[in-house]
């Protein structure tokens, strides 16, 4: 197979420890001197077992990865449900290696990549940047919050323009009524763009009332944080610390990222 985009590695790993005797999944690690991801069987147990996804995500359920990368949390995703798995990334320099770890894994479950990504409103372009990083991670650059903003302009180098869709739309474009119909998880790792999309997709999250993994962007400012916690709160929902399951205080940064549940659901 002749490939457009370098390769660092291919991992192949058994999944016999997981209690999928037989099955095999793959990852493909970007060949990016900015990339600093562990090996992958690290990457794949942190999300399996110390965030504890083999609690949240059961066979038959559709997920939702918002900030998709590289497909690293896509295939724990996809292990874990055996239904469908929906991955948005708009990065350029990333799709590829996310269309293609998909391709890899569809043998585990419908694997769905998205080159959009989402957001409040439905563009032809906004703009992208990176963190000083060549491309290798970044996000949407415009914040509501000037002290955020003021953060991700230190950190932003390199921008792109992007096309954005609401989450409603991606999901109408490609899933069908019985893939929403399942939907059971939602992760959002937008690198501070998180909030808006999980205020835009309010009424997705009231109808389905999934669990909901979200970053707690590391430059946001305490405004940010609280608005996270408000608009979590809005939508329904608790957060907790994924390692331990403590509900977490807005005020007292314990987690890099938190899991949600809807109230209905405790």
């Amino acid at each position: 197979m002749q490939l457009d985009f370098g390769l660092k590695k291919c991992y192949r790993l058994s999944l016999e420890d997981y209690g999928y005797p037989g099955d095999i999944c793959y990852w493909l690690r970007m060949d990016h001197f900015k990339d600093q991801s562990p090996e992958w069987q690290v990457l794949f147990e942190y999300y399996m077992r110390q965030q504890h996804w083999d609690q949240w995500i059961t066979p038959g359920m559709t997920c939702i990865d918002i900030g998709g990368h590289s497909g690293d949390t896509a295939i724990p995703m996809a292990v874990l449900s055996r239904g469908t798995v929906l991955s948005s990334e708009p990065n350029p320099t990333i799709y590829p290696y996310l269309e293609m770890n998909c391709r890899m894994n569809d043998h585990l479950a419908t694997m769905i990549p998205v080159m959009d990504a989402v957001s409040s409103s439905n563009e032809d372009m906004v703009t992208f940047g990176d963190h000083q990083n060549m491309m290798c991670n970044g996000g949407i650059v415009k914040q509501a919050d000037p002290g955020t903003q003021q953060n991700i302009d230190k950190k932003t180098g390199d921008t792109i323009q992007v096309s954005t869709m609401t989450l409603e739309t991606m999901l109408n474009q490609h899933l069908t009524k019985e893939q929403q119909d399942a939907i059971g998880f939602i992760k959002t790792d937008t690198e501070g763009h998180d909030i808006e999309i999980i205020a835009s997709s309010r009424d997705i999250l009231l109808k389905y009332k999934p669990v909901l993994f979200t970053e707690w962007f590391s430059s946001y400012s305490p405004w940010a944080s609280r608005k996270l916690f408000e608009t979590i709160e809005d939508c329904g929902y608790v957060a907790f610390n994924p390692e331990t399951m403590a509900e977490v205080d807005p005020s007292t940064r314990t987690c890099e990222d938190l899991l949600c549940l809807h109230k209905d659901n405790l």
